[in-house]
């Protein structure tokens, strides 16, 4: 025997263990070869080209769906404009009073000169016309193109004025209502005149007599430029920009500015003295035809569509520009990119990778199979584990347990030497339980002593690596001869905060320490087990006297009150609860710890089947089970061996988990065997 029980734990010259296992501390995967630079540089160009060429793909794919919706949208707006104008409310008033008001046809006809003034029917005909236009002036003009009656906003005086040059006054005599854009004689201002014919009588509509012209500001026009598109222009037929979002752009020429070209628009008077000096003539920096063009390094979206105002020289057009960037941007065309070029490289990186595809594959597979292997282990283990528990709760006495455990340690651990260790009732010493390995240890060991009594005092592990020669002696084989061990674990087994007993473990190899965490696994199912057979030790040796006791009374015809009062003091003084259940499973009999647990007082129990105490889906299954239970005299039944903590309902109602072991009463005079159950708290 060796001194290993009497030798300070707290010696600075013991080592302590290192739980951590080795498994994952080696590398599972081979590195694979790097790929030359020549192959990198090479994946890398050929991803970012990838890249561009998605990305333009990309912006090319955003602008033709963006140019339909444009187009689309270009088209409604042009087609709004024109009902603003030819078709809007302002020209059908015009049309209306030149077909509907016999003053201004009096007036175009000359037939009564004397009201020509602006305070006759005709001028006040013409400012409730302006009016409700919401013009800047109205004026009437006769065959011979001189206004014969007018009214303006600003009381400009008209009449007189030769505008039969203006094409509008000739589509109109002509009789046909039209919308002309132009720059106003007397005003200097761009505006939009809306000419219709005056007819000869209301019902015959056969004869023109005149034109009725209306003038509106082409603020009306500019303000739906503005609030449409990032840039909108109104062209007229000769290629000048007649209104526009940007002001610089005011008055310039689509196209070439040639001296003949500027010399002809400047003979329609149309825009007043803008085209006098050529020199001064700008230029519109894009082709409103394209339909894509480039502005101050800003490329837009370009549509250009006609507006028929029955103009002579031709149709006006309303072009429309939007910025690309909006159909297509920037950040999300980065993105694409991005991802092309990277999804590219590493689809060339993966290809290059293939080259060594059939020696990485056996390498790959050789860890595989090591692993599965090592994972086949793992749950080998798992499932030795889980039955050791298993077996450890099916166990009957300290001894048996004992011995199932270093078998199921043996299996598994390189276990040279253990010891199982459990304290006595009152936790003053412990007993040998068991012990595995050659050579003997103590068969009891004070609470105190040693390192075995001071890991039960820390409630820890202690764990030991190379011990120094002489702290720990074992055998490692039948011999006389013995070694130091490599690893020592001392294990407190704890349960409800007391310390049970201590698992005392040593090898001769270091893997011992490595596996640590598979020995505390058990330390709690080998703790209440502990808990369990003293428990049931105690209610045998108190079943005994019970017995005893009760064989007395079966010899004793006379029963005085004093020995049932004695009788009925021990069984109130049992640490577990107690019930005696006769053979058509009555309560005859408990005690005050039943009271306790289940709520229920001592006279409500009495009579009562003892399902009572079970959850309803229980019992029906529990009459069968109690109808075919058959006994030994000195037999004890633990209930649900395989899973220990049962059922039992309280008055109230919740369940607490219990543990109940059965034992057979003898018969007493008439009365038949019973069964006596312990019932104690998980």
């Amino acid at each position: 025997m060796d001194d290993r029980h009497n030798r300070d734990s707290t010696d600075p010259t013991l080592g302590g263990c290192n739980p951590t296992t080795r498994f994952g501390r080696e590398p599972k995967r081979l590195i694979m070869r790097l790929i030359t630079s020549r192959h990198i540089i090479l994946t890398l160009t050929l991803a970012l080209l990838a890249g561009l060429g998605t990305t333009e793909l990309f912006r090319l794919t955003l602008e033709a769906n963006n140019r339909v919706a444009f187009d689309n949208w270009a088209e409604r707006e042009a087609t709004a404009l024109l009902e603003r104008t030819l078709g809007g409310r302002a020209m059908g008033a015009v049309v209306f009073s030149g077909e509907t008001d016999p003053s201004l046809r009096a007036a175009a006809t000359g037939r009564d000169p004397a009201r020509r003034t602006d305070g006759d029917n005709a001028a006040r005909s013409l400012e409730t016309l302006g009016r409700e236009i919401n013009g800047e002036g109205t004026f009437v003009v006769n065959r011979a193109g001189i206004i014969v009656a007018s009214w303006d906003a600003m009381g400009r005086i008209r009449i007189g004025t030769d505008v039969g040059f203006r094409p509008f006054v000739q589509s109109a005599l002509d009789g046909t209502e039209t919308v002309y854009a132009a720059v106003g004689i007397s005003t200097g201002e761009r505006a939009l005149f809306l000419a219709a014919p005056v007819w000869a009588s209301q019902n015959e509509q056969k004869a023109v007599v005149g034109a009725l012209v209306g003038r509106v500001g082409i603020d009306v026009i500019e303000r739906s430029l503005r609030n449409g598109s990032d840039i909108a222009l109104l062209v007229s037929p000769h290629g000048v920009v007649f209104a526009s979002s940007r002001r610089d752009w005011l008055l310039s020429l689509v196209g070439d500015a040639s001296h003949d070209r500027i010399r002809a628009i400047a003979a329609l008077r149309q825009f007043g003295a803008a085209f006098d000096s050529p020199h001064r003539i700008r230029t519109l920096p894009f082709d409103p035809n394209s339909t894509t063009v480039q502005i101050d390094q800003t490329r837009y979206m370009a549509a250009r569509l006609p507006l028929k105002w029955n103009d002579p020289g031709g149709d006006w057009s309303l072009v429309l520009l939007t910025d690309l960037a909006s159909a297509a941007p920037m950040a999300l065309r980065a993105g694409i990119g991005a991802l092309a070029t990277l999804g590219t490289a590493c689809f060339g990186l993966l290809a290059l990778s293939r080259r060594d595809a059939v020696a990485r594959q056996r390498q790959e597979q050789s860890i595989q199979d090591a692993e599965a292997r090592q994972q086949i282990a793992i749950t080998e283990r798992q499932n030795r584990q889980f039955d050791l528990i298993a077996r450890l709760h099916q166990t009957t006495n300290l001894t048996e347990m004992a011995q199932e455990l270093f078998s199921g340690l043996g299996r598994d651990l390189p276990l040279h030497q253990g010891s199982l260790y459990v304290s006595d009732d009152d936790g003053q010493r412990f007993h040998l339980a068991g012990f595995h390995g050659n050579g003997r240890a103590p068969e009891q060991i004070g609470t105190s002593d040693g390192m075995i009594g001071e890991c039960a005092r820390q409630s820890r592990t202690l764990c030991f690596e190379d011990p120094p020669a002489g702290v720990w002696r074992l055998r490692p084989g039948p011999g006389p001869g013995e070694a130091s061990p490599r690893v020592l674990l001392l294990l407190p087994l704890v349960h409800d905060g007391r310390v049970l007993g201590v698992l005392e473990l040593a090898s001769l190899s270091p893997a011992l320490a490595e596996n640590r965490a598979t020995v505390e696994t058990i330390l709690p199912t080998l703790a209440v087990q502990i808990d369990f057979l003293r428990a049931t030790r105690q209610a045998r040796d108190h079943l005994a006297e019970v017995n005893r006791l009760t064989e007395s009374v079966r010899l004793q015809q006379d029963l005085s009150q004093q020995t049932e009062d004695w009788f009925r003091t021990i069984l109130d003084g049992m640490p577990v609860g107690l019930l005696v259940v006769d053979s058509s499973g009555r309560i005859i009999l408990s005690n005050p710890e039943i009271e306790h647990l289940s709520g229920y007082s001592l006279d409500e129990l009495l009579g009562e089947n003892i399902e009572k105490l079970l959850p309803a889906p229980l019992r029906a299954q529990h009459v069968e089970w109690r109808n075919a239970l058959t006994m030994g005299e000195d037999q004890v039944i633990r209930m649900g061996r395989k899973h220990p903590a049962l059922p039992l309902v309280t008055r109230d109602g919740p369940e607490i988990m219990v543990e109940i072991s059965l034992m057979q009463t003898p018969a007493l005079g008439s009365q038949r065997p019973c069964v006596c159950a312990m019932i104690r708290p998980m």
